[in-house]
């Protein structure tokens, strides 16, 4: 991938992490039983959480913004479920059911970015059709971007991803383009103000360190 945009991010989430705030790690349980919970009733189900949860500044009334990854064999010749797919409902509705019931009285809205049906990944895998395809390219991306839940269900996809270095090449400047056009969004921007907000409010300072990598991040340098 491109590693100093990359990598800049990784630094500055694992920075802010050190200050998971309790509705973070509340929410990071509530989602890792839900996907148990419905690997119990035979629908595996992985996510990547995004936005304040993946860097761990969660207040009650935090939006929840993730990538939901499935297995479905009813669409396993595609890259993501319609939305009229009844295992992609079922799990989406076992999902919002269970974090509600798990966090009440805290309402959470989950906002899903995008889906990836796993079987579809792990076909075009064992048939070394991986060039050239977005949604591996999607799906590596998000690996390194986001906050995983139930990774051992799609990690060994990612390896093998990663281990072809032809697809490694072509990724790296996608990856690049992909992860500064989300940096120069406002909204990406603002995020940081209100994460920063956020830690004063519970009367702690930012180290210089991390007011320096965010500095760094948001200005582009390389």
């Amino acid at each position: 991938m491109s590693k100093n945009i990359v990598e800049r991010y990784l630094v500055l989430k694992n920075k802010y992490r050190n200050y998971d705030t309790k509705y973070a790690l509340k929410r990071m349980q509530a989602f890792r039983l839900a996907t148990q919970e419905l690997s119990r009733k035979g629908y595996e189900v992985a996510l990547e959480l995004l936005g304040s949860i993946n860097f761990g500044i969660v207040d009650p009334t935090s939006d929840v913004d993730c990538i939901l990854l499935l297995e479905c064999d009813l669409h396993k010749d595609q890259s993501c479920c319609p939305a009229h797919c009844t295992n992609l409902s079922f799990v989406k509705n076992e999902i919002s059911k269970f974090v509600s019931k798990r966090l009440a009285p805290e309402t959470v809205n989950i906002d899903y970015l995008d889906t990836i049906n796993l079987k579809y990944v792990e076909e075009k895998i064992r048939t070394e059709s991986v060039l050239g395809d977005e949604t591996l390219y999607c799906l590596l991306f998000y690996r390194n971007i986001g906050r995983p839940v139930n990774r051992p269900l799609f990690i060994p996809f990612c390896d093998q991803l990663e281990e072809n270095h032809d697809f490694v090449k072509e990724i790296m400047s996608w990856a690049a383009e992909a992860l500064e056009g989300y940096l120069n969004t406002n909204q990406h921007r603002m995020s940081f103000n209100k994460y920063n907000e956020r830690i004063r409010a519970r009367g702690l300072s930012l180290p210089e360190g991390l007011q320096q990598e965010l500095q760094a991040y948001m200005d582009g340098k390389r």
